[in-house]
C-alpha cells in the first residue's frame, strides 16, 4: 500500500513515544491513514491466543462498561480475543481503530491485514463492510516500524510491534497472558517501565497479578479508565478526523479472499 514516514524530528511524531523512550524512540514510523487518531484517548489491547471461555466471559463483562467510552483501540489484532475487540471498535461509531502490523507497509494492505486474522469462513464477519468503509474513507490508521519490504512476521518485529503499540496508549488491557507467551513477556516489560496496565479481577489472570498488574471487574473498571482520562460517550457529535491532515485514500485490489493467498499468508507467519 501507499505509506508515509514520520521521524522524531517531525511535529506530528507521537509525543508519548518521545516522553517514554526519549532517544530510543523508533527512528521511522510508517503509516497510512489519519495519524491524529493517536491524539485521542487510546487503549492498547493484548491477549494470548490460548485464552479460553472463562477469559472471554470475564473480558466481555468489563467491556459492558468500557464500550461506553470514546476510545481509540490500538493493537495487532491477531488472537481470537483481540479480534473480538477489533470488531467492537468497528461496531461503535464513537470508537476508532488503529492497526499495527509486523510486516512492512510496502507489502501489507488493508486486505492482506484481514487475511492474517480472519480465515474463511470467519472472513465474512459482520463488521467487514465498516472496516473497508473506514479504510477507503481515510478513517482507519495502520502503523508499522518494520522495514517497508518486510514480508514476514518475524518474532523481533512482532515483539517490537506489541511494545510500541502499548507505548502509544494511555492504558493497556491484558486479560490473559500465561508464562512463556509473547504477551507475558510484554506484560513484564510494561510493569518494569511503569506503563499503566490492568487485567481481569479473576484467578485466570493470576500470573499477571503476580507481576503486580491490578485486576478489575465490570464495576471497578469505570473509575480506572476515567482517572486515566477516558471520556464517556454522551451521544454528542463524534470527533471527526482532522481534515487538515493529508490522507491517501485506500484503493482496494480487484479481488479479495483467495485461497492461494491464504496459504501464502500462513506459510509466511513466524511466531
Amino acid at each position: 500500500m501507499e505509506y508515509k514516514v514520520i521521524t522524531p524530528q517531525d511535529k506530528a511524531y507521537p509525543q508519548k513515544l518521545i516522553g517514554r523512550l526519549g532517544d530510543s524512540a523508533p527512528e521511522n514510523i510508517y503509516y497510512n491513514g489519519p495519524l491524529d487518531l493517536l491524539n485521542r484517548w487510546t487503549m492498547a489491547f493484548l491477549c494470548a491466543d490460548s485464552a479460553g471461555g472463562t477469559v472471554l466471559n470475564e473480558m466481555n463483562q468489563l467491556f459492558f462498561t468500557i464500550r461506553e467510552y470514546e476510545i481509540n483501540y490500538i493493537g495487532s489484532w491477531h488472537s481470537i480475543m483481540e479480534t473480538e475487540i477489533f470488531r467492537l471498535a468497528l461496531y461503535f461509531k464513537h470508537n476508532s481503530l488503529t492497526l499495527f502490523s509486523a510486516k512492512g507497509l510496502k507489502k501489507e494492505t488493508f486486505d492482506s491485514y484481514l487475511l492474517d486474522r480472519f480465515y474463511p469462513p470467519l472472513h465474512e464477519f459482520p463488521e467487514r463492510d465498516e472496516y473497508f468503509r473506514r479504510a477507503e474513507n481515510g478513517e482507519l490508521l495502520i502503523l508499522s516500524v518494520a522495514p517497508p519490504d518486510e514480508n514476514r512476521q518475524r518474532r523481533k518485529n512482532i515483539m517490537q510491534r506489541n511494545w510500541i503499540s502499548c507505548l502509544l496508549s494511555d492504558l493497556v488491557f491484558i486479560p490473559y497472558a500465561p508464562k512463556g507467551s509473547k504477551t507475558y513477556t510484554t506484560a513484564k516489560r510494561l510493569v518494569k517501565a511503569d506503563i499503566p496496565v490492568f487485567t481481569l479481577e479473576h484467578s485466570v489472570a493470576k500470573e499477571l497479578h503476580q507481576l503486580g498488574i491490578p485486576g478489575f471487574n465490570r464495576k471497578t473498571v469505570r473509575s480506572l479508565i476515567e482517572q486515566a482520562g477516558a471520556k464517556k460517550y454522551g451521544g454528542e457529535k463524534i470527533q471527526e478526523v482532522d481534515a487538515s491532515l493529508e490522507v491517501t485514500p485506500y484503493k482496494p485490489p480487484e479481488k479479495r479472499i483467495i485461497q492461494d493467498e491464504i496459504k501464502f499468508v500462513k506459510e509466511n507467519e513466524e511466531e
